[in-house]
């Protein structure tokens, strides 16, 4: 397979962005620094979608997406960084991402899916310090509904990397203990999204749609098949409810803004 070029080969902590790319309003902030947590986990899930030769192409196509997306926005988050502390934590996740990319460069192998799983979940958790960073820098109660319900996207996808992973060969027990606490996760945050008062009712009716597609992602995970048709509906599955909570976490972050 054809190695990619990546866009961060060289990416300066000082570089200048156009204006138009530039974060002005803190909820746009934990938005986009949630998505990071969320694409952390969509580019592992793309990557193991290679070794589908049925789901290769969009899974290349949602791999190279996903990878010029989180590039973008590290530049506009580190460029917005309010305080030395989350300028930081930006920085830390630059160098991991490093890591995490180089994996990716590669051509999807069996024998290195632990250490995607490993790579994936390091970038995942400094990007949530730095999410988590930027919400305590609000003083509005809204700044934890952006970040709550950002990090159900994250979830839909970490639940299919895991699948995935599982089809290529992961510990069956870590897969079991991950999609059980991310499920769960994300099933009490739903209900915290659903009963907050700050919720309106174009945010409702997102959410129920969300929880529609959840329940699809949810019935596809409970297949037991190692076929290409199983990975295809979860990658799907997964796809459709991370459509609905990118839009309800930018209602959210519209009323913080």
């Amino acid at each position: 397979m054809q190695r990619r070029t990546l866009l961060l080969a060289a990416l300066p902590v000082g570089l200048a962005l156009p204006a138009h790319a530039r974060i002005a309003q803190l909820g746009d902030a934990i938005d986009k620094a949630g998505a990071q947590r969320m694409l952390s986990q969509r580019m592992g899930k793309a990557w193991l979608g290679l070794l589908q030769p049925e789901l290769a192409p969009r899974a290349r196509q949602v791999l190279d997406d996903s990878a010029a997306r989180f590039e973008r926005q590290l530049k506009e988050l580190l460029a917005f960084a309010p305080t030395p502390q989350i300028t930081g934590s930006y920085k830390a996740l630059l160098h991991r991402f490093g890591d995490y990319r180089a994996l990716l460069l590669t051509a999807p192998d069996r024998e290195q899916v632990n250490e995607l799983l490993k790579r994936s979940s390091e970038v995942l958790n400094l990007a949530h310090v730095a999410t988590t960073q930027l919400q305590e820098h609000s003083s509005a109660a809204t700044a934890r509904l952006v970040n709550l319900s950002g990090r159900q996207r994250m979830l839909s996808q970490r639940l299919a990397l895991f699948f995935l992973a599982r089809q290529q060969g992961a510990r069956m027990d870590l897969v079991q203990r991950e999609t059980a606490r991310s499920s769960g996760e994300f099933e009490q945050a739903m209900q915290t999204l659903n009963s907050a008062p700050e919720a309106t009712a174009a945010i409702r009716d997102n959410l129920t749609l969300a929880q529609g597609q959840w329940l699809f992602l949810k019935n596809a995970l409970g297949s037991q098949s190692q076929t290409a048709q199983a990975a295809n509906d979860v990658f799907t599955a997964s796809e459709n409810l991370l459509a609905v909570m990118e839009t309800v976490t930018g209602q959210f972050a519209r009323a913080l803004a």
